[in-house]
């Protein structure tokens, strides 16, 4: 094949035309109107021909492009555009080209309860019975039909929704439609989109066409099903002969790209708020270019781009990818995409399918400095946190702890809810303070409230929020948080005295993420002080005692602990279910040491000890399983501690019990 010639204006000709181009393969585009130019994009392979052409018309065309028996015609309009179809296939026949019919996918899902007809006229003459208001999407050139059988009354509730071209407004103009009745958008549409326009219009019955796919026509009957919605459906003309996209590529194409093999271009973009006016230069280029943007319905919902998702995760953009194969994939993140964005977990997803994928990351605007900037306030000085889709009492613990110790907190949050845990729980803890409230920041609908926390805790709004929490109270950060042995209920029961307990967690060495076991809790001061150094520890404490596990629960409520793990029963019998610990902190074993050791020391090397003896035989026990293991960075130092007690006018010091610290890495 020499030249080729693609009459199109729908998904299956943008995407041939774009594959085309890629591969640097120069053809013809052919379209009726002037919206088929704007979904495409003319360049130095692709040359478009607007205009609609009858037989004759093809035939003078093709002559005056020189197609001829050596050239390839693709005929990718529309299934229910029959007589053009016929036409290009006669005006192919003449000049001797091959014509070939490119078939759309039919749809996927079934119709429940449709009334079917053969075209929009018998339709039409059906809906003079209904009541209730009708939506249309059967494009502009169906709409003469319709109006022509239908009554003025049928036509006053009648809403139709066509392309957002200059050509589709005027033949609604012309039949008379109004222009609130007039819904000019770009599909496809989500499933949420088209709920909302019937709950919008209060459409009763939805006019349609099987159109696809493509077309977003599983789509519209999902949202029709949810909204209670007759569905009218205009039946497709008879089976059609044809090849898919797929097939047209591999038959006629296949010295091109491996063979047809697909690989997008994509860019993941940070939209900053939300509004136009928001976006950097960068990230609105890459959606005017794109074949396909991606993003949660408050994103792409003012975008004029030829084909949208409401879609960001890449589980839901694969199979789209693969299935429509845009060249150009734009997915759209709010604030910045390297600010507690989802664009980190997408480029991880959109690798694992595909290595070689090119990914291009554009930065957006974060909603923290937009709102800093609308305030006059800077953020370098200030803590940030994001509760956004995490807002456990874990993460409402750390945000306080931030507040409490810094006189500016910024926070996202996911919405109003999260304001007012907030502003309970800081209430709760006697802290005071303002929270200056920012939603739909950037949009016409933008409102930045100052609110003190009573106020807070009956905020209402919808969507996210950006927040900005001053503390004029906030307290300077200790450098050294530890636990003092008068912040924890002891009771009758066993505890690790704060001078050994802390040399304890000195020896075990957390660091940021490590899972830490406590074997013996007691009162549950280790665990809870080993909590209390970093949000991200995650701390396991194993206790037989229920009389002991009952105080560490208390204790741990005292003293706001989240990431704690409590299990009562024997550390033999609880170990081997468990995973591969970082440390291990023995308190108190029941006189089964060894076992206990045996059991972590299967679990894989590296694993760092701390174990506390108080005995001669625990020293002893523990000394014949150094002798036995190979251990690494051996240490044994004993404590012994004595304090002050006023007796009288004197002061004696009284001696606690000498502790060993055994610690090793086994």
């Amino acid at each position: 094949m020499n030249k080729t010639v693609i009459f199109g204006g729908t998904t299956e000709g943008r995407i041939l035309s774009e594959r085309l181009s890629r591969a640097g393969r120069a053809h013809l585009v052919c379209v009726a109107g002037t919206y088929g130019e704007e979904v495409l994009r003319e360049s130095s392979c692709a040359r478009i021909h607007i205009g609609r052409m009858d037989e004759e018309e093809m035939v003078r065309f093709f002559t005056s492009e020189e197609i001829g028996a050596e050239d390839l015609i693709l005929d990718a309009t529309h299934p229910y555009a029959t007589q053009v179809t016929e036409n290009i296939g006669k005006a192919a026949e003449r000049v001797h080209a091959t014509c070939v019919r490119v078939l759309r996918k039919p749809e996927t899902i079934s119709v429940r309860d449709a009334v079917l007809y053969s075209d929009i006229t018998e339709c039409a003459g059906a809906l003079g019975d209904s009541t209730g208001n009708i939506l249309l999407t059967t494009g502009s050139k169906e709409l003469p039909s319709y109006c022509a059988a239908v009554s003025d009354e049928v036509k006053k509730r009648t809403y139709v929704r066509v392309l957002p071209s200059e050509e589709s407004l005027m033949i609604c103009r012309k039949e008379g439609i109004e222009p609130d009745h007039i819904i000019a958008m770009q599909g496809p549409f989500s499933e949420s989109l088209n709920r909302a326009i019937y709950g919008q219009y209060e459409i009763r019955h939805l006019v349609t066409k099987e159109s696809g796919k493509a077309g977003g026509f599983d789509e519209k009957i999902r949202a029709a099903a949810e909204e209670n919605v007759r569905v009218h459906l205009i039946r497709r003309p008879g089976p059609e002969e044809g090849i898919t996209v797929d097939e047209v590529w591999e038959r006629f194409f296949p010295e091109l790209s491996g063979g047809g093999e697909y690989l997008p271009s994509l860019v993941l973009a940070g939209i900053g708020m939300g509004s136009e006016d928001g976006m950097t230069v960068a990230v609105r280029k890459a959606i005017e270019e794109a074949d396909a943007v991606f993003g949660s319905g408050r994103l792409i919902r003012d975008l004029r781009v030829p084909v949208k998702y409401e879609m960001y995760r890449t589980s839901e953009i694969i199979p789209v990818l693969e299935r429509d194969r845009p060249v150009k994939a734009v997915v759209l993140f709010s604030g910045d995409t390297g600010f507690y964005s989802g664009a980190k977990e997408a480029a991880k997803g959109f690798r694992k399918w595909r290595e070689d994928v090119p990914i291009r990351v554009l930065p957006g605007i974060s909603s923290i400095a937009y709102l800093a900037a609308k305030l006059g306030e800077t953020y370098e000085d200030a803590a940030v946190v994001s509760l956004h889709g995490k807002n456990t009492p874990a993460d409402i613990v750390r945000l306080l702890d931030s507040v409490s110790c810094t006189e500016k907190t910024y926070a996202l949050l996911s919405g109003a809810g999260d304001i007012r845990m907030i502003a309970t729980a800081m209430t709760d803890r006697g802290m005071d303070g303002t929270i200056v409230a920012g939603t739909d920041l950037s949009y016409a609908t933008e409102q930045i409230r100052s609110l003190s926390l009573d106020e807070a805790t009956d905020f209402t709004c919808d969507g996210p929020v950006t927040i900005l929490i001053r503390n004029p109270a906030s307290d300077r950060r200790i450098l050294l948080p530890v636990r003092r042995d008068e912040d924890f209920m002891r009771e009758r029961i066993p505890m690790t005295k704060e001078c050994v307990r802390h040399e304890s967690l000195i020896r075990l060495a957390p660091r940021e993420r490590d899972l830490l076991y406590d074997i013996g809790g007691g009162t549950g001061a280790v665990a809870i002080e080993a909590a209390a150094l970093d949000p991200s520890l995650r701390i396991v404490t194993i206790e037989r005692n229920s009389e002991a596990v009952a105080l560490i629960r208390r204790n741990a409520e005292k003293n706001n602990t989240q990431n704690l793990t409590i299990l009562e029963g024997e550390a033999t019998e609880l170990l081997p279910g468990l995973e591969k610990p970082d440390g291990v902190f023995v308190g108190g074993s029941g006189g089964r040491l060894r076992e206990i050791l045996k059991i972590l020391h299967g679990k894989g090397e590296g694993i760092r000890f701390v174990i506390n003896a108080v005995s001669l035989e625990t020293l002893e026990e523990i000394t014949g399983f150094l002798r036995e293991y190979e251990v690494r960075e051996e240490k044994v130092t004993q404590i012994a501690v004595s304090e002050a007690e006023k007796i009288g006018e004197h002061r004696l010091m009284r001696a606690q019990n000498p502790v060993f610290i055994i610690s090793f890495t086994l």
